[in-house]
């Protein structure tokens, strides 16, 4: 695997031999995957920073690294700071947005700068465009198919498991017609999907072969009144194809491009979709040599069917997290064990005990790399490399974070932090007063009025005004309160931010976080989670935890609850709410 040190060697000779003054590098691979092994990583291999999201934009005088606000502490520990210059981004500032100061600042009036079309969503590209259009300097966008980094590939082993109708709710074909009906009031006739989860969702298919993901590679169309899917699976059990998907057809990969030159000459085609949020901008530039009518799908059927789940899929996601939630608590439960007994424990043997325990409890894989930070690297939003000589000791603040995927392929997601020791440990007043606050900014997010028109926005702004309010100093909530899940553990949507993209009204049947969290760096962090959905019941709407995961009672100041959440409390505890 390549070092930082030569992988930046590298790509700044590529810009000497392509005349370029910046190559941009993404964190994504050709499917715009959240989760990438490390080693099919170029941001990583070029950086070495680890973290899930956040790209690099590489000239021959600086390497920046852009990082929001749950890295910025991870970014600067697994860096070279004489090679890497990390951009900590806060919530009033994108990714994007400081790309474009960096090119503004640049003396030169004329720049090239480099970017992979085959890891670039056109969504991203255009918005570059845009704002690069505004500065008045003459920048050239150059696209490259071949990443100068990493070559891609297609040829990952993958297993299919077909999701039964129990669990899905749905077959495929009554999935694609429903999302025909509601293409043609966009008068788009074929529909080219490149987004995963969606694939996954409308074909009733999992993989397990990529890590943290249930989904397989590959590209759909829905083309015909039938649904296509390219892709190089391994062995596609010909029973699942002919008795559950009869109307599914696969093909490999290099035959995408010969059906695209079927539906060029195909004259009843005349409107091709895509959605620009998930195709990449090397598939864009597929479509527009189709001599078609090609248009932005918005809004994406599939995209608000994956996400509002049905009674199948929310009976699943039930029973998946009562799995979690025992996970959970075996988890703690063995902790305290061992330290009341006077036994040792490292973050390492702990995060190797969650995924054993979830094996156990029936998990096919993690939906993310459990988070098991003990003391000050509680602070470390998404602390994913656990210290083999970190023992964890009565009284430490303890932050578990993790997920799994069981049989429907579905993520779970949940967060508790805790005083390790249970009993016998004396948490400091601080610990309490933080805990007791991020408590709170959980409860008003469970207990939000929600109606038909509330967002995602709405309740970010409420939990964040709780958690906020007299916030001890040196202490910050820097991430969004909440994210969808589903065939992802990160799905869109809905979300729970800041941002316009959390203005998406909250429906029934959709299921996402709540998570607020405080951190101060050299202290440790605290944070929350719960995974809801939002039911109907008497004719009004309200939210219902899907997560039964208890809270510290060691950790909880009674005197700064209301009597309203000490009564919610204690019909949590007794399993009243969301059962």
């Amino acid at each position: 695997m390549l070092n930082p040190k030569t992988a930046i060697n590298n790509l700044r000779t590529f810009l000497t031999k392509e005349n370029l003054d910046y190559f941009l590098v993404k964190y994504t691979d050709e499917y715009l995957n959240e989760y990438v092994e490390l080693q099919n990583n170029s941001r990583y291999l070029l950086t070495g920073f680890s973290g899930s999201t956040g790209d690099a934009l590489v000239s021959n005088e600086e390497v920046f690294l852009f990082v929001d606000g749950r890295y910025h502490i991870q970014a600067d520990e697994e860096t070279d700071s004489e090679l890497v210059n990390v951009v900590k981004l806060d919530l009033s500032i994108t990714q994007l947005m400081a790309i474009v100061q960096i090119i503004k600042n640049n003396n030169k009036n004329s720049l090239k700068i480099g970017i992979p079309s085959t890891k670039t969503s056109l969504y991203f590209y255009n918005k570059l465009i845009e704002e690069l259009n505004k500065l008045g300097k003459n920048v050239e966008i150059i696209e490259y198919e071949q990443d100068p980094i990493l070559s891609t590939s297609n040829n990952t082993k993958e297993e299919l498991m077909f999701v039964y109708p129990d669990i899905s709710g749905e077959l495929t074909e009554e999935k694609y017609m429903e999302t025909i009906s509601e293409l043609k009031k966009q008068g788009i006739d074929t529909f080219l999907i490149t987004k995963l989860e969606e694939i996954a969702y409308l074909a009733n298919l999992r993989s397990f072969a990529t890590p943290y993901n249930s989904t397989f590679k590959g590209v759909a169309l829905i083309y015909d009144y039938q649904l296509y899917i390219f892709t190089e699976v391994a062995n596609v059990v010909k029973e699942i194809r002919n008795k559950f998907s009869p109307d599914v057809i696969f093909k490999k990969f290099e035959e995408f491009e010969t059906v695209l030159q079927k539906i060029k000459a195909d004259s009843e085609i005349k409107t091709i979709g895509y959605d620009e949020t998930s195709i990449t901008l090397s598939n864009y530039r597929k479509l527009e040599k189709l001599d078609k009518n090609i248009k932005n799908v918005k809004p994406n059927p599939l995209s608000e069917m994956k996400s509002i789940k049905n009674t199948f899929e929310l009976e699943h996601f039930r029973e998946n997290f009562l799995k979690t939630d025992i996970v959970v608590a075996r988890c703690i439960q063995t902790l305290n064990q061992k330290l009341e007994a006077g036994q040792k424990m490292t973050e390492k043997e702990f995060s190797a005990m969650v995924k054993k325990i979830f094996d156990q409890e029936g998990a096919l894989s993690l939906s993310f790399e459990p988070i098991t930070a003990c003391a000050t690297n509680s602070a470390i939003i998404h602390y994913s490399s656990p210290n083999p000589d970190k023992n964890i000791n009565v009284g430490d603040l303890f932050l578990l974070d993790c997920g799994g995927y069981f049989d429907g392929g579905y993520a779970t997601d949940i967060t508790r932090t805790f005083i390790a020791g249970g009993k016998i440990a004396k948490p400091e007043e601080k610990a309490k007063r933080i805990y007791t606050k991020v408590l709170k900014g959980l409860l008003s997010g469970l207990n939000y009025p929600i109606n038909q028109t509330t967002t995602g926005y709405d309740i970010d702004k409420k939990v964040r005004e709780v958690v906020t309010q007299e916030v001890e100093e040196g202490f910050s909530f820097p991430h969004g309160t909440g994210h969808g899940v589903g065939i992802s553990v990160h799905e869109s949507p809905p979300r729970l931010g800041s941002s316009e993209l959390s203005k998406t009204v909250l429906k029934e049947g959709m299921c996402f976080t709540i998570e607020p969290g405080l951190y101060c760096e050299g202290w440790g962090g605290v944070r929350l989670e719960n995974t809801v959905t939002v039911i109907e019941e008497k004719g009004s709407f309200r939210i219902k935890s899907l997560t039964r995961s208890g809270f510290d009672e060691n950790l909880i100041d009674y005197s700064m609850l209301s009597e309203n959440e000490k009564v919610w409390l204690n019909k949590y505890k007794q399993g009243i709410i969301g059962k």
